[in-house]
């Protein structure tokens, strides 16, 4: 309703069938970034458990990492460094020998630079390229509006103000 109310504010109807192309340009453009950023993060998340898993932590709570790795994967930049900041944690708590409670935390780095690096510039490619300033920035203004949702709307958000500029 909200959208059938704003397109009948416009005044022509070039304009309003302009407005109606590019919302749902964005509309598929944002669905088709957030399911594959979530199957990619799901899939971080699984192999974040398994190494835990692997490193003998109880199932239970190699999955409850492994499902925090990846809700904070949504989170550009700030989500890892929390992430590594608490597996560093983790590993002092549940490791007694010193180079054995830093593997938790070297492994989310080994993982997530691959993810970061690797996985996620090729499945996305060149389709939603966001200067990397431009991201930053957008992520510290909508973290200090509205904290961590911020953080979570941010790239969305700014997928979407490229893609009507792109337009206009």
């Amino acid at each position: 309703n909200l959208q059938r109310n704003a397109i009948a504010l416009l005044p022509g109807r070039q304009q309003k069938k302009f407005t109606v192309e590019i919302l749902h340009s964005i509309e598929r453009e944002v669905s088709r970034y957030v399911l594959t950023i979530s199957v990619i993060n799901a899939v971080v998340g699984l192999a974040f458990a398994g190494i835990l898993y692997l490193l003998e932590f109880p199932l239970q709570e190699a999955l409850l990492w492994g499902t925090l790795v990846m809700l904070l994967n949504y989170a550009p930049y700030v989500g890892p460094l929390i992430g590594m900041c608490l597996m560093l944690l983790v590993g002092f708590v549940a490791f007694d020998d010193t180079w054995q409670s830093l593997l938790p935390a070297l492994l989310y780095l080994v993982l997530h630079t691959i993810e970061g690096q690797l996985v996620t510039p090729i499945v996305l490619g060149r389709r939603m390229a966001l200067s990397p300033l431009v991201l930053i920035l957008g992520l510290m203004v909508f973290g200090w509006l509205w904290g961590f949702v911020g953080l979570l709307l941010a790239v969305p958000l700014l997928a979407c103000t490229k893609l009507v500029l792109e337009r206009l």
